[in-house]
């Protein structure tokens, strides 16, 4: 049975769903009367993952409304069997609602190595984004030039995002296992 309650965080109303995917590993329907709409949904999401968490505490929200991102944002849902579909999230609503607070504060763990408290700092500018977190080390590929250079950085393997922050290459293969 399907019932209208409001987001817990910017009150908007949205709906329970009894038909909620098993597999669905981000963006799931709520089952009980309560949680997120989607546009809160996505932004937690967004918060809470390692590195586009950092990358929007640099940025600012705003380029969440350049198209490109917004596909490439589906194609994560798409991977991840997410129970919304694309075209329900309004960008600009996540825009103008990024500065409400959500009930919950950001947990540092393997897939995400930022606390909330980096993450304000970050906004705040009193610390840099994601290439000033990656500790001074031999480079023999050259990535850390490349990326500081304003180049775009690809890494082509679990190994190369290891030599940038050590082990993170290994959590990254676990996760992504996990997924499957």
């Amino acid at each position: 049975m399907e019932r209208i309650v409001n987001c817990e965080r910017c009150k908007a109303p949205c709906k329970t769903s009894e038909l909620r995917s098993s597999n669905a590993k981000m963006l799931r329907h709520s089952k009980e009367p309560k949680g997120l709409c989607v546009n809160c949904a996505v932004h937690d999401w967004l918060r809470n993952t390692y590195p586009p968490n950092i990358i929007l505490a640099g940025s600012g929200p705003k380029i969440l409304l350049y198209p490109h991102i917004q596909k490439q944002f589906a194609e994560i849902m798409r991977f991840g069997s997410a129970d919304a579909k694309p075209d329900e999230i309004d960008w600009n609503r996540i825009v103008d609602n990024w500065d409400l607070p959500f009930p919950n504060k950001i947990k540092p763990s393997c897939a995400n190595p930022c606390s909330q408290r980096e993450l304000d700092e970050i906004t705040a500018g009193k610390r840099q984004g994601f290439l000033s977190m990656i500790p001074p080390k031999p480079d023999p590929h050259g990535l850390l030039a490349q990326a500081s250079s304003g180049g775009k950085l690809t890494i082509t393997s679990f190994e190369e995002l290891n030599q940038l922050k050590p082990g993170c290459g290994d959590e990254l293969k676990k996760c992504l296992r996990k997924l499957k």
